[in-house]
């Protein structure tokens, strides 16, 4: 064998060598052994714990540093340019319809799920026979769970539209609750900015298609660490997943909800959206999960849409052909709006936390959740375990209507294997998204949309 062969058989087993979606598979499997062994055979290794927390987080800053700049710089660029070429009303309401129409489907899947199953019912578990221990990792749940939803009320869940309109677009910024008030603000000085004629309009047009550049060059620095970042925040999630007490014991007992959820999710991810794609959008599905397979994986690893934004933006333009105007409108706000794992996860919980109660709910109480569901996935930042203040509202709802004051010990018990549960909702929130931008492309009229078989994303 010459030595140009050995080199070349040398560089394509070199880790950086492989494919993007290779490089975070093995992370993952990488991190969770690491994670696993570290709390299993060193469990006061604290240190080591903290330190996977700390690596993982700086990751996860470093993809959320990017999301402000990059929303509003692709809405800006995407709307100035959707405004003056295309029918921006018939967009946007093709946008909505996508959106509404399959959060209501992920949710109606849950509820015929949970109403077959019934978690409440199974494990031996009910509320009243739930006992949190001081100093548990269930009394820490259930604390934290008491000051995130302090004061809230059934009229949070109208939040959204008084989030639309910031008061302070700077303050909105730094805020994870402000990103809707972003994008508000960015569709509208891109649409105006069509308006403006001569050179005040290419100043602006040339800064933003400028900034857009900058962010989209610190996007692929900032990826090149994506299995580092991912292998640190798994290692630390199942260390810590695996110090919780009685997790074998809380897991035989909700063991029925967890499965109904990922039943559900796994419906909507494998069943649904590939129907979509297949009869609405006219393209391969499975083209599709190899294009976005990035971010999708980098969605399970971090739990957050928002953090996964760059990526999935990069996947959609460059491996599925989706283009700039298209993508850079619909993705940022589904990000933000379009929830359907979280929106199918908190109608679960609320019809579960009631049959744990003993709460016999009705078809038109059910109805009644459905909506509030929907409703509420519209305003949940797109950050981990953000569906929880959207299901105590729920439940805060609905308490007077079906008679019963229902107490959080049930959430908080769930709550310690709500991270695994986060990280599938999320990736299945993100495919979500970037079928939207997919079957809207396509309804547009782009021809490039997945006609080839995507390129693998490398790390030079």
């Amino acid at each position: 064998m010459s030595d140009g062969s050995v080199k070349s058989t040398v560089s394509r087993w070199k880790f950086w060598r492989w494919a993007l979606h290779w490089q975070i598979i093995l992370a993952i499997a990488v991190g969770g052994s690491v994670g696993w062994i570290t709390e299993s055979q060193f469990p006061s290794a604290n240190a080591a714990v903290e330190i996977y927390g700390f690596v993982g987080n700086l990751f996860l800053k470093a993809l959320g540093m990017l999301v402000v700049p990059l929303i509003a710089s692709s809405m800006v660029v995407s709307m100035s340019s959707i405004a003056r070429h295309h029918n921006f009303a018939r967009l946007g309401v093709k946008t909505l319809v996508y959106y509404v129409t399959t959060s209501l489907a992920a949710i109606l899947v849950g509820v015929c799920l949970v109403n077959i199953t019934r978690p409440g019912e199974a494990g031996g578990l009910s509320n009243d026979k739930i006992k949190i221990e001081k100093g548990s990792v269930e009394s820490a749940e259930l604390a934290t769970i008491n000051s995130r939803t302090e004061g809230r009320s059934s009229e949070d869940m109208f939040s959204v539209v008084s989030a639309m309109i910031p008061k302070n677009i700077v303050g909105a910024a730094s805020d994870n609750n402000g990103i809707l008030g972003v994008i508000t603000f960015s569709l509208l000085f891109g649409f105006f900015l069509s308006r403006v004629e001569g050179k005040p309009r290419d100043t602006m047009e040339a800064f933003w298609e400028a900034l857009y550049s900058v962010m989209t060059k610190m996007t692929e620095f900032v990826i090149k660490f994506l299995p580092i970042g991912v292998g640190f925040m798994i290692a630390g999630t199942v260390a810590k997943f695996s110090a919780a007490g009685a997790v074998s014991r809380r897991l035989e007992q909700v063991s029925v909800f967890a499965l109904t959820v990922l039943l559900g999710l796994a419906i909507h991810m494998f069943v649904t959206m590939p129907l979509i794609l297949r009869f609405i959008g006219k393209v391969s599905p499975i083209r599709h999960f190899k294009a976005m397979g990035p971010a999708i994986l980098t969605a399970f690893s971090t739990a957050s849409s928002s953090a996964t934004l760059p990526l999935t933006l990069k996947c959609a333009r460059e491996r599925a052909g989706v283009s700039r105007e298209t993508s850079g409108f619909t993705l940022p706000l589904g990000a933000t709006v379009n929830m359907d794992g979280t929106a199918l996860y908190e109608c679960v919980a609320v019809l579960f936390v009631a049959q744990l109660n003993g709460v016999s709910v009705s078809f038109g109480s059910q109805v009644i959740i459905v909506a509030l569901a929907l409703m509420t996935s519209i305003g949940v930042a797109g950050i981990p375990s953000a569906s929880l203040v959207a299901i105590v509202i729920i439940l805060n709802a609905m308490g007077p209507r079906l008679g019963v004051e229902f107490g959080y010990e049930a959430i908080a018990v769930i709550m310690i294997f709500d991270r695994i549960l986060d990280m599938c909702r999320t990736a299945v929130n993100v495919f979500g998204d970037s079928c939207g931008a997919v079957v809207i492309a396509k309804s547009e009229g782009e021809t490039g949309v997945l006609a080839a078989e995507p390129a693998e994303m490398v790390d030079a």
